[in-house]
């Protein structure tokens, strides 16, 4: 088991919903509002008035802190209430809120035609269901159908609330209102989509595939003599219509738990939630949770909760509705629990879901948190993968800033749940790329973590300051395997990963403690935070290898290097990363390629040789030079030209070593490969049309070679792109063409780079032949733009929009392009057939 003693700062700058106490209508105040439809959904029609809501009103609480405060005491080893769990009434108790508050907020509802026996009242919540028309009413706003764009999925939701002025100092929030966050299985996040396991991974050891043994080896969980107890449920969450299967259980055990084939689960409904054990759809997050869990603890009572959160209909026999409708999961889970009899609470819940805490509106999150920290108070360990998205995927803020910065998951961020991160590999156990971490906008830094965290935060210094939280609580707390398990899901043996393997497996152990203590008459140990941070990583293998990344898609800048957890490197690493990347390339592995690209640059960055100084190592400042080299044809290889555009840059520092004829340092530049990527960077900038910049560099690189008294043409690889440009300005795009294709192309590399130039080349042709024809014969279009068939043509036309009719295309005609005048037209015709069609005719005839 591994603990991060270190934490990346991981900030979403997220508020989502601003709380505002302004007028709505005459005697209303807002709750809550959207500046605007939250990023990825789109607002739709409206809903069938007799739709009917479900609705979760929570109450302020009198003294929210005091009560979190008692859970923390409860918790911490030492403590003189330590173990000393709180019973269902004394939460009731210590939550309720003021006599007022609730005897105001009940007369406004059943004054609204909600009769008073409907309305379920626990602690501080009350929940109730109106139709649609109704809940319209009551909170004074109109509710839309909202269409994720990534999922499909549909929600019924509202951009703003309001309650009567008389109640708003009594209610906190209503949803699902305004919550547009998506709940998200962690194990079907895009990079780990189960795949069927060969017979080679069924065949391999620990190294390359997860088996329940594997991880009982790994982390000496070895069987225990504690008799079955009652009180030591094994709690499982399921939402989004994954079925744990009997059948994929039993088969499970007999291949990986041969003696645990006696072990079973029971399944509970919450809120309607479904049990279809003949579903066809994949339920590898279900599959693998309660498979892992129930393989490693001991006698445990393991039952899988699942949680209706979607629509309510049922339009095909074993299948569910794929809409989400207005359900709100968490919600209904936790107020299901918490109104359970202390007995039958479970002692330990795992969950593997979670979503960006940004896409949740605050009062929501610190609602939920609370929930949390009453299951705490009672004895039950809540525990939540930390998330698969490194320290997030764009790292682009939501709140209409569009700002750079790192952002956490929820629930995993709540302090009152202990986050379990992701690890791979054996000898030695390191961190993984992908997990979740870093530190939350939301909740401050609770003081169990001041000691962990301030440490890291001192060696982190200033790196990654603007990015993150530095007072927020961190995450993850603990770390387990979350690559390669194998599951059975439909009778399938299948492979998959992701930090919802590493919850489960951390939830079974715990389990086991749980085991060892009641047998013992000991208390269960319930939230675990304080005293995992207490044991000062007794008992856990501190992982200092590797680290999580991220930003790496969406709109927003990456952030280049982001991660936590780092390592001190050595020159064999550099140079053992350098041969890797070397093998990853020239096996065209792209894939490799970026995950070695992203250790050695933090391993560059631990070095402080991003940028070289009088005080790096020439070897040192060598291996450097030749990674972001290597990054760079990376980057060209997968045609991503902004990231070789920001590696050049990173490489000019080292350039500028190799220009100074001293060499200070004596630093060994025979390998570089300064002549090829500048020649690369020349022929990117063609393509864009950046003839500026083109010259610039020209220039400086004329000036180096006449003090040398060379030529920069007796260098093939900048030779390449000024012939190109040279052409380009004489018009010849014959030419340019020919070069493109000919033996002088330096290489495979420069060939990608020849091909965005000749694309842009024929939008250019296609730009003026739609100002200078009304249209053109394909045969005559195929030469014009260099294409090599009519069928090419005609693909191309469509991209275009352009008709294609009896052998001819017929150009757009724009409105201003219809009053231009005859010899407007004559002038732009004279152009194309100057510069294009006399060159595509030789082209013809060379061909």
């Amino acid at each position: 088991m591994g603990f991060f003693s270190s934490f990346t700062g991981t900030l979403s700058l997220v508020l989502s919903c601003l709380y505002l106490c302004v007028v709505a209508e005459s005697g209303y105040a807002v709750v809550e509002r959207l500046n605007d439809v939250p990023d990825g959904w789109i607002k739709g029609s409206a809903p069938l008035p007799s739709q009917p809501m479900r609705l979760h009103l929570a109450l302020h609480q009198e003294n929210a802190h005091g009560f979190e405060q008692r859970v923390v005491d409860l918790s911490t080893p030492g403590h003189p209430d330590y173990g000393r769990h709180m019973k269902r009434s004394d939460i009731r108790d210590s939550v309720r809120p003021s006599d007022q508050a609730l005897d105001s907020v009940l007369f406004w509802l059943t004054s609204k035609d909600i009769p008073y026996e409907t309305l379920d009242v626990h602690g501080n919540w009350i929940t109730f269901t109106v139709p649609l028309y109704q809940a319209e009413a009551l909170l004074e706003t109109r509710f839309h159908n909202f269409y994720n764009t990534e999922t499909g999925a549909t929600v019924i939701r509202t951009l703003e609330y309001s309650v009567p002025e008389e109640v708003y100092p009594y209610v906190h929030l209503v949803q699902p209102t305004t919550r547009f966050g998506r709940l998200v299985s962690q194990a079907e996040m895009p990079q780990f989509k189960p795949t069927a396991a060969t017979f080679e991974e069924l065949s391999a050891n620990c190294s390359s595939t997860i088996t329940p043994d594997c991880l009982r080896e790994l982390y000496g969980v070895y069987d225990t003599e504690a008799d079955p107890d009652p009180r030591n449920r094994l709690g499982v969450s399921g939402f989004l219509d994954q079925y744990a299967r009997y059948g994929d259980f039993h088969d499970f055990m007999q291949l990986y738990a041969p003696n645990r084939t006696d072990t079973n689960f029971t399944v509970v409904s919450i809120n309607g939630g479904l049990n279809l054990q003949n579903a066809s759809r994949s339920s590898s997050e279900a599959s693998l949770d309660i498979q892992y869990a129930a393989a490693l603890a001991y006698n445990s009572f393991a039952t899988y909760y699942t949680t209706g959160g979607r629509g309510p209909a049922v339009p095909n026999v074993g299948e569910s509705d794929e809409s989400e409708s207005t359900n709100e999961p968490y919600l209904e889970q936790l107020h299901y629990l918490l109104d359970l009899p202390d007995e039958e609470l479970p002692a330990v819940l795992t969950t593997s879901y979670g979503e960006d805490e940004q896409t949740v509106p605050e009062s929501y999150s610190n609602a939920t948190c609370n929930l949390f920290a009453q299951l705490g108070a009672r004895g039950v360990s809540v525990i939540f993968s930390s998330g698969d998205s490194g320290v997030g995927e764009s790292c682009i803020t939501n709140d209409g800033t569009n700002r750079t910065r790192f952002q956490p998951t929820f629930p995993a961020s709540c302090p009152f749940v202990t986050s379990v991160g992701g690890t791979y590999g054996i000898k030695p156990e390191k961190a993984i790329g992908f997990s979740g971490g870093g530190f939350s906008e939301r909740f401050a830094r609770p003081q169990y973590q001041d000691e962990s965290v301030g440490r890291y935060l001192e060696e982190l210094g200033d790196r990654w300051d603007g990015l993150y939280n530095r007072n927020g609580r961190g995450i993850p707390d603990v770390a387990a395997q979350a690559a390669n398990f194998l599951v059975v899901d439909k009778g399938n043996i299948i492979k998959i990963g992701g930090t919802s393997a590493s919850g489960p497996a951390f939830a079974a152990i715990i389990s086991r403690l749980n085991a060892v203590r009641l047998e013992e008459k000991m208390p269960r140990l319930g939230f675990l935070n304080p005293w995992l941070y207490s044991l000062n990583q007794t008992g856990f293998t501190d992982i200092v290898d590797a680290g999580s990344i991220g930003c790496r898609s969406g709109p927003g800048p990456q952030v280049p290097y982001a991660s936590w957890n780092a390592t001190k490197a050595t020159m064999a690493d550099l140079r053992s990363l350098v041969s890797e990347l070397h093998n990853a390339l020239n096996q065209k592995q792209p894939d490799a390629a970026n995950n070695l690209m992203s250790r050695a640059k933090r391993t560059l960055l631990l070095q402080n040789a991003l940028i070289p100084t009088p005080s790096t190592s020439p070897e040192v400042i060598a291996l450097a030079r030749e990674i972001l080299e290597l990054g760079a044809l990376a980057s060209i290889r997968q045609t991503d030209a902004p990231t070789f555009t920001r590696y050049y840059q990173q490489l000019q520092p080292f350039y500028d070593l190799e220009r100074d004829s001293s060499n200070p340092g004596n630093v060994d530049f025979k390998t570089s490969q300064r002549s090829k990527i500048t020649g690369l960077y020349m022929l990117l900038l063609l393509s864009m049309g950046d003839s500026t910049t083109f010259h610039t560099v020209l220039e400086g690189l004329v000036e180096e070679a006449s003090l040398k008294g060379h030529s920069v043409e007796d260098d093939p690889y900048i030779k390449y792109p000024v012939e190109l440009e040279r052409n380009l300005m004489e018009g010849s795009y014959d030419k340019v063409w020919r070069e493109t294709n000919s033996e002088r192309v330096p290489s495979e590399d420069f060939a990608l780079f020849s091909n965005v130039l000749v694309g842009t080349i024929r939008s250019e042709i296609a730009d003026c032949s739609e100002k200078a024809y009304p249209s053109l014969p394909i045969s005559n279009a195929k030469n014009l733009l260099f294409l090599e068939s009519e069928g090419a043509v005609i693909e191309f036309a469509q991209q275009r929009g352009w008709v294609l009719r009896d052998g001819r295309i017929y150009f757009p005609v724009e409105p201003e392009a219809a009053a231009r005048s005859e010899k407007d037209i004559l002038v732009a015709s004279g152009t194309i057939i100057e510069n294009a069609i006399g060159y595509a005719r030789e082209l013809e005839t060379i061909v």
